[in-house]
């Protein structure tokens, strides 16, 4: 792999398989990225420019994440945070309804059967409105 000098701050060096069409960029920091697909002439643009920063943050920096890396988010993950929402918005809402008096019932009146307890039932506190 023939690596070709940039002059940047950023970018180092950059090298290019023509037959592949695959671009190798080699930045400051020590990090290597590879980009698929790049035209010849992209690679002749890059090295040939005065500002090899701008051209890659324009031209090349959107095609780095390759093919297959991103998947598109399914049904069920929209379904689940939907259902984590709705959750968050009942237990947020009933506390606030709780503490303001405004429940028929108040929560720690609720055994763990699911039963409520006999003084709530015969005397339920409604809210004047």
């Amino acid at each position: 792999m023939n690596w070709v000098s940039l002059n940047s701050k950023q970018i180092r060096a950059a090298s290019y398989d023509p037959e592949t069409q695959v671009l190798h960029v080699k930045f400051a920091a020590g990090r290597s990225v590879r980009h698929t697909g790049v035209l010849p002439h992209v690679y002749g643009n890059l090295i040939e420019t005065d500002d090899p920063e701008f051209y890659y943050k324009y031209y090349l920096e959107p095609s780095r994440v390759q093919a297959g890396w991103w998947q598109k988010p399914s049904t069920g993950s929209y379904a689940i945070k939907l259902l984590i929402a709705v959750i968050a918005a009942i237990v947020v809402t009933t506390t606030a309804l709780e503490e303001a008096g405004e429940l028929p019932i108040h929560l720690s009146e609720i055994t763990e059967s699911g039963m409520t307890s006999s003084t709530s039932v015969g005397n339920p506190s409604v809210s004047p409105q």
